[in-house]
């Protein structure tokens, strides 16, 4: 990711306050994604990313998808993905899109999977990143693209495979 590339944060939700040093972590994961982006998207770039709860959510996927249920991420890009390889040689920020995460339906996910809260939002935020980028999962051999991407990402920056079968917690102590 260019250095002068960032995402840029918009809490409305307490919750997400109290996870350390979360925004430096997803900064972090925003530019190990874009190290493994094509030669074509290493532009400057930026992406807003909104940190909210489930009723936030659930009215943008009902406003925006026709769906009335929240869900844990949600990417809206700025630009159809063919438009994206224009930028490539501009020396200006782009602007990608906008990312909605929904606190209260991660953190059941993460609980029912038994994956580390903050593993698990840096998973979605990647996942949210490449949607702008015009990845998508709806075919099988995209979603296999996509999934193969990410996997790639999160081991970069030492994190487990977000697609591995949930295991239950090691309940023994040392």
């Amino acid at each position: 990711m260019p250095r002068n590339a960032a995402l840029q944060f918009q809490i409305t939700l307490a919750a997400w306050k109290k996870i350390p040093r979360l925004e430096a972590h997803l900064q972090k994961a925003a530019h190990a994604t874009f190290e493994h982006l094509p030669k074509k998207f290493h532009f400057a770039a930026s992406a807003n990313v909104l940190l909210t709860g489930n009723a936030k959510v659930k009215q943008l996927n009902h406003d925006f998808r026709g769906i009335n249920k929240p869900t844990n991420v949600l990417s809206f890009p700025q630009y159809l993905p063919a438009e994206l390889s224009r930028f490539g040689k501009q020396k200006v920020n782009i602007e990608l899109g906008d990312i909605a995460l929904a606190y209260q339906y991660i953190a059941a996910e993460a609980k029912r999977d038994h994956k580390l809260l903050k593993n698990h939002i840096t998973h979605l935020v990647i996942h949210g990143l490449l949607h702008l980028f015009g990845y998508d999962h709806l075919m099988n051999r995209d979603a296999e693209q996509m999934e193969k991407l990410e996997r790639k990402i999160m081991k970069s920056l030492g994190l487990p495979d977000p697609y591995a079968a949930p295991t239950a917690p090691n309940k023994t102590r040392p």
